[in-house]
């Protein structure tokens, strides 16, 4: 009784939301046609936009302004606006791989790719059957009618609302909120336009003059599933992560006689990357800040699009990349196994 009462509870609950429209069940699109508009919207529209995202870090909010340019088939700009402290960040990410320039350390940041590229049938229907989804209603947003999107994992996790753009599928909102229901994230459009053709030029990062580096990109031979990735690597990964987040692709490196192992993951709309290294043949890099796990130390690199968390344990070095708080990238590094 108490797992059919589960989704009840949180469809009652979420349908709540001060200023939504409720409209007859047969004027709204199904999820799935809302999910599969979100999966098809990077291969068909091009825009431009500010963008405020807000992060609450216990006790305080952060809130950055962006000039946001997005190309199909994955590709974005983000130019920094304000606050002062981050004024002139520029990230560039061309669907393989990401550059961010930090002006305030001249320093450029090289990794993997962000962006959610579009996804088929197949992925629409993995992404519907990994969490609780339920269309909520209607609601203008900057003055274009989106279709309110409640999601929520299986696992009772944090949950996520998105604001979908019914011409497009572009999501014009994003809400989240942990599992006690507080909101620690928002994202929304102040302004957008859309169809303007982008130049390609716009997505090439050029690195400023003596600007230090960090690469975390890796390109190498592709692997569809954990299994393959253990066996040519000996990597151990598994399928799914915290959050909802599911194995995606994977690849193995090879530097002379050191191999190096990606694996990616994605909840629908995000992506995540893991890299794994045996620890002999890697020293441990000493960036970012000392933070704890329970399987020792550990060290943040927090570079304001992503965050990367990195770790030893059963004799491999871990590098975790994300857009995620350090509070989630720590609870996703907990569940990934350690080597045996």
């Amino acid at each position: 009784m108490m797992r059919t009462l589960i989704p009840a509870i949180w469809l009652a609950t979420t349908l709540a939301v001060p200023g939504l429209r409720a409209v007859a069940s047969a004027s709204l699109p199904s999820a799935r046609d809302v999910v599969a508009s979100m999966a098809a919207a990077p291969a068909l529209v091009d825009y431009e936009a500010t963008k405020v995202l807000t992060a609450v870090h216990q006790d305080r909010a952060e809130t950055i302004t962006v000039l946001e340019s997005y190309k199909r088939l994955g590709r974005l700009r983000l130019e920094f606006l304000s606050p002062e402290s981050v004024s002139g960040r520029l990230v560039i990410d061309d669907g393989v791989s990401v550059w961010q320039y930090e002006p305030s350390q001249h320093l450029v940041i090289h990794g993997p790719s962000f962006v959610h590229p579009a996804e088929g049938p197949e992925r629409v229907e993995e992404f519907l059957r990994s969490a609780l989804i339920a269309v909520l209603g209607t609601e203008d947003v900057i003055g274009r009618q989106t279709v309110v999107l409640a999601m929520e994992t299986h696992d009772a996790g944090p949950s996520r609302r998105y604001w979908v753009d019914r011409e497009t599928g572009v999501i014009l909102r994003t809400e989240e909120r942990d599992a006690r229901g507080e909101v620690v994230f928002t994202s929304f459009f102040t302004r957008i336009s859309f169809g303007l053709n982008l130049p390609s030029a716009l997505f090439r990062f050029t690195p400023p003059s003596g600007a230090r580096a960090i690469d975390l990109y890796e390109s190498g031979d592709p692997v569809s599933s954990p299994e393959a990735l253990r066996q040519a690597s000996g990597a151990w990964v598994p399928t799914t992560l915290p959050f909802g987040y599911r194995f995606r692709m994977g690849a193995v490196v090879h530097h002379g006689a050191l191999t190096s192992t990606s694996a990616s993951y994605t909840d629908g709309v995000r992506t995540l990357t893991v890299f794994v290294t045996a620890s002999s043949q890697m020293a441990f890099p000493q960036v970012g800040v000392p933070v704890t796990m329970e399987s020792g130390p550990a060290r943040l690199l927090d570079v304001g699009y992503f965050r990367v968390l990195m770790w030893q344990a059963g004799g491999a070095t871990y590098a975790l990349a994300a857009t995620l708080s350090p509070s989630r990238l720590l609870l996703v590094a907990s569940a990934l196994p350690q080597r045996p």
